[in-house]
């Protein structure tokens, strides 16, 4: 059984316990210096016969401490693989593990980071062990591992539970399997409201002379109750063959399940066990656009930090976990819950497409944005400029705040059709004047009104 390993007490705990623990490891901490980390070790057969382990470590972002350097803000992992000789640990892996991001707001998201170590296992070897420290922090995670090969008569290898399986012929991640990548979820925490389905990776080692057709049965129950219990017959006509299995989520209620997958050739049986958690509550998803690609939009308006550089390739779902972090940080940037920053957000929205409208929405103009990101000006300055050698006249507007923000800004109606273009602006280094703003205004403006 491929086992699963939370901190450095968890072995002892009981399933209700270890579903707990699970379900609030985003939160608490086990104990101070401690790195909160999953760990999922898995055994497969290579083309030789020897054992090959995959060592699936998925480390919180929240969990690291992410230091920004030029190009974003980067955290360091080393992780090791060690072996007991005698008094000493030799290390066998070794490799620095540099994590980045482009926004600062994924360091405090539900995002996590995903990799994997692997080697061949060495046959005089029964115990490994398991190390990663966050440079940054200090923070260190350790764990014993089973390090014994599979057995020759293995017909079965470990269970590799994945959260999406999608072709993949570009990437040159660790999880790509021929031309399809299986992404592993060492958490074995999977969420109903994000996935259909718990996906199942396997693969299976039959010697010539039992290959032909064996029997599977797939038992999956909870609280002692068979949810599942499904017999089925399988092809095994070549040594390795790789398996995929789905099991869905609609079907499951949230809580702790314990699964075993068997295979039964003619008079030869073997069983593989492994455990999941279905969560039923995603995370709160916060967001005032329907498009995913409005609402990044509006948040510019707030935060200059750029695209991340894959949002391209995020699903919809992904996207908007992104845009949920950010307002829950902007929320608590200015003291507010979450649910209040959105509120008073929505209700400038509102006045903007109101008020500021143009041919597009009113929260897309540059009154809009200003009005968005600061609220109603403490004072309002209208007129018109009359500039007979090229206009016959410009409407204008000063808006100036005098609170927490300190700021003034010159919007000139510049065809003179309502579409009022921010020109000038003082005191707010997200914006920027216009180089020739004066022309807009006139030889004979008088600049004292900005003051």
């Amino acid at each position: 059984m491929a086992n699963i390993h939370y901190g450095t007490k968890m072995k002892n705990l009981t399933k209700s316990l270890l579903l707990c623990a699970l379900l609030l490891l985003s939160v608490t901490l086990v104990a101070q210096n401690k790195l909160n980390m999953a760990v999922h070790e898995l055994r497969f057969k290579d083309a030789s016969g020897h054992t090959l382990l995959h060592i699936d470590y998925q480390i919180p972002y929240r969990n690291l401490v992410f230091m920004a350097q030029e190009n974003g803000y980067f955290a360091t992992v080393d992780v090791s693989v060690s072996i007991p000789r005698g008094d000493s640990l030799i290390v066998i892996k070794d490799l620095l593990d540099n994590v980045g991001i482009t926004n600062k707001h994924d360091a405090t998201s539900g995002k996590s980071h995903i990799n994997r170590v692997s080697f061949l296992l060495d046959k005089s070897v029964d115990r490994l062990y398991f190390k990663a420290e966050d440079l940054n922090s200090g923070d260190v995670f350790t764990w014993p591992i089973d390090g014994r090969p599979l057995d020759e008569e293995e017909l079965l290898s470990d269970i590799q539970l994945c959260s999406v399986v999608v072709p993949d012929s570009i990437s040159v991640s660790k999880f790509r399997r021929g031309d399809v990548l299986y992404k592993s979820e060492p958490s074995l925490i999977f969420d109903k409201n994000i996935l259909e389905n718990v996906h199942l990776y396997l693969e299976t080692y039959v010697p010539e002379r039992l290959q032909g057709t064996g029997l599977m049965n797939l038992y999956i129950e909870k609280d002692s109750l068979i949810i599942k219990d499904d017999y089925f017959d399988i092809s095994l006509d070549a040594p390795q063959k790789a398996l995929h299995l789905q099991i869905p989520t609609g079907e499951l209620e949230a809580g702790s399940y314990q699964g075993t997958l068997s295979l039964q050739i003619g008079d030869s049986l073997q069983e593989k066990e492994f455990d999941f958690f279905i969560t039923e509550k995603g995370e709160p998803l916060y967001f005032l656009m329907a498009d995913p690609e409005e609402e990044l939009q509006l948040l510019r308006y707030f935060t200059a930090g750029a695209t991340p550089l894959d949002w391209s390739r995020y699903d919809e779902i992904t996207k908007k976990r992104y845009l949920s972090s950010i307002w829950k940080y902007l929320g608590s940037s200015a003291g507010l819950s979450t649910e209040s920053i959105l509120a008073i957000v929505e209700e400038r929205v509102e006045h903007a497409n109101a008020h500021f409208r143009y041919f597009k929405d009113g929260w897309k103009t540059d009154m809009g944005r200003i009005y968005i990101r600061n609220g109603a000006a403490d004072d309002v300055e209208k007129d018109v400029i009359q500039e007979l050698t090229r206009y016959v006249s410009k409407d204008y507007q000063i808006w100036k705040y005098r609170g927490k923000v300190r700021a003034v800004y010159v919007f000139v109606d510049v065809q003179m059709n309502g579409n009022y273009q921010l020109i000038y602006v003082r005191g707010d280094e997200m914006e920027s004047s216009r180089p020739d703003f004066r022309r807009y205004l006139g030889d004979d403006f008088d600049l004292s009104k900005l003051d």
